[in-house]
């Protein structure tokens, strides 16, 4: 390849990195933390050894955590703890491109990069201080040495020291060992790579050669990888399944949600488990979902005679979310977190089905598909950016630091919003507003009875599939009497004021706020 071909051909990756790069950045800093990046940003404030210990207790590798230590020194942490997701969720997007570039053409590559790019769930994601675009991000390295090994069987299976593929096999073991040095949600990537080698091994010219590069890659990829776990298990005090207890039991709703989130561009609520009612019409939404539907079914159509191929894609999208849905019937763990890279291969079969779809068509009536493509996933992903995602915990901080008095207490429905609150609480405020403030209503109730003003705080601080639970939180503070006055932050999260017997409800009254016996 000469030097200008070469070129080119980085550009079109570059500029898809750059335009997926684009809306993952805008209104980056705008949503406040909710529980999850809470907890990174406690994390990334530690010293070094702490954090690494703090993630070992947590079942959580290390690696994310300082890599995103320095940027708080940055700035605006909502911003710039955010960024390595953003920049990790375009890598992501180039690297489906790439994938299905090399597999299926430039058009394929095109149409993959657009699906998995504007997923209102994979933009989501790529604007959270979590590491699940990282780990995403290096999985995909690895599929993409996989994919070029099973574009020619033959050569992969030459041996690792003499083989013309030997930059495939790097890359699947580079990706492979990263991603599970970033995340133990990457343990089912290995399990997948190595079934689909396994089909790869039947269509191998030289099995034994084959079978000895993906033992000696298994293994360079055990050395960099077990140390880890090892050390993260000499700090535990409970087991892993211990600490995903709180995942509610799988129903067929929920399995809509977590299908319908990850592959077919719904707006995810992750804090309720189900879909935000966003202005879309439902006639557009089914339209998309048919559209993948039918380029997914092309795909597999098509590549039948290409087995190899098949498996590497196919395996790679649907052997994690079937396994994790039959997990869940004894043990609930299917979460569209945990699923999220497995959207990047239905992504590029979806780009390769797409692609046939276009081909037959003229090239001026191709390039105003592929824009009518573009404009309707944009409309689909646009309403994104004016749900409300995250609890709106800074608004109820500024409440709280606002009129809550000395000797007051705060009875809190969730105790996971107190690392939260701490975040936004205005410097001299936590040790008011925070002073007595615990889940316990019959606390609440003696404190009121004692003279004091109790504030009930209904809200999520972070996920929770259980339903119609503010209807019953009224029910239960209904203990302390009437409001004398009820405030909203945002629209997941309301705070009562409930006075002493005896105090007048008068004196509670505030300009703006929705006060019961106030005008």
């Amino acid at each position: 390849m000469s030097v200008s071909a070469r070129g080119n051909g980085m550009k079109l990756p570059a500029l898809v990195f750059v335009l997926a790069l684009l809306p993952r950045v805008i209104d980056l800093g705008q949503r406040p933390f909710w529980l999850d990046e809470a907890f990174t940003y406690q994390r990334a404030s530690l010293a070094p050894w702490a954090l690494v210990k703090d993630s070992f207790l947590n079942h959580h590798m290390p690696s994310f955590f300082l890599l995103v230590s320095p940027f708080l020194a940055l700035g605006n942490p909502q911003f710039w703890l955010r960024v390595p997701s953003a920049v990790f969720g375009a890598l992501a997007v180039m690297l489906v491109f790439l994938i299905a570039r090399c597999v299926a053409g430039r058009m394929a590559g095109i149409i993959a990069a657009l699906i998995i790019g504007l997923s209102p769930t994979a933009l989501a994601f790529s604007q959270e201080a979590r590491s699940y675009t990282m780990e995403m991000a290096l999985i995909l390295v690895a599929l993409y040495g996989v994919t070029s090994l099973a574009m020619d069987v033959r050569m992969a299976s030459y041996p690792l020291r003499s083989s013309p593929l030997r930059g495939a096999w790097a890359a699947f073991i580079f990706g492979s060992a990263a991603a599970l040095d970033v995340l133990g949600d990457g343990m089912p990537w290995i399990i997948t790579a190595n079934i689909i080698f396994a089909v790869l091994l039947m269509n191998a010219p030289n099995r034994r050669v084959l079978a000895g590069n993906l033992l000696v890659a298994d293994g360079i990829i055990a050395l960099c990888t077990a140390p880890f776990y090892v050390a993260m298990t000499l700090f535990q005090d409970k087991g892993f399944v211990d600490s995903v207890m709180w995942i509610p039991p799988l129903n067929l709703p929920r399995f809509a949600y977590d299908i319908g989130s990850v592959y077919f561009m719904r707006v995810a609520d992750s804090v309720t488990f189900n879909f935000m009612a966003v202005p879309t019409p439902e006639i557009i939404i089914d339209l998309i979902d048919a559209a993948l539907l039918c380029a997914v079914g092309l795909a597999a159509w098509r590549l039948r005679r290409r087995p190899a191929m098949l498996a590497a894609l196919g395996i790679s999208f649907l052997l994690l979310p079937a396994a994790f849905t039959i997990v869940s019937i004894w043990r609930p763990i299917l979460l569209p977190r945990y699923i999220l890279w497995s959207a990047a291969p239905f992504a590029i079969l979806a780009g390769i089905g797409g692609s046939y779809m276009l081909s037959g068509l003229r090239p001026r009536w191709r390039v105003a598909a592929l824009s009518a493509v573009a404009a309707l996933l944009i409309s689909n992903m646009l309403p994104y950016y004016k749900v409300e995602t995250k609890p709106r915990w800074d608004v109820a901080a500024q409440l709280l630091a606002q009129e809550v008095q000395p000797g007051d207490v705060v009875y809190l429905y969730d105790l996971g919003a107190l690392p939260v609150l701490k975040l936004y609480l205005p410097p001299g405020t936590q040790t008011v507003v925070l002073g007595d403030s615990d889940g316990d209503l019959d606390h609440a109730k003696m404190a009121q009875a004692e003279g004091k003003r109790v504030w009930a705080v209904y809200g999520h601080a972070g996920q929770s599939g259980k339903t119609k639970e503010s209807a019953r939180f009224s029910a239960k503070i209904a203990a302390l009497g009437t409001p004398a006055q009820v405030q909203t932050a945002g629209k997941r999260i309301f705070i009562a004021l409930y006075n002493p017997p005896g105090r007048t409800m008068a004196s509670a009254c505030v300009a703006g706020t929705h006060v019961n016996g106030c005008s």
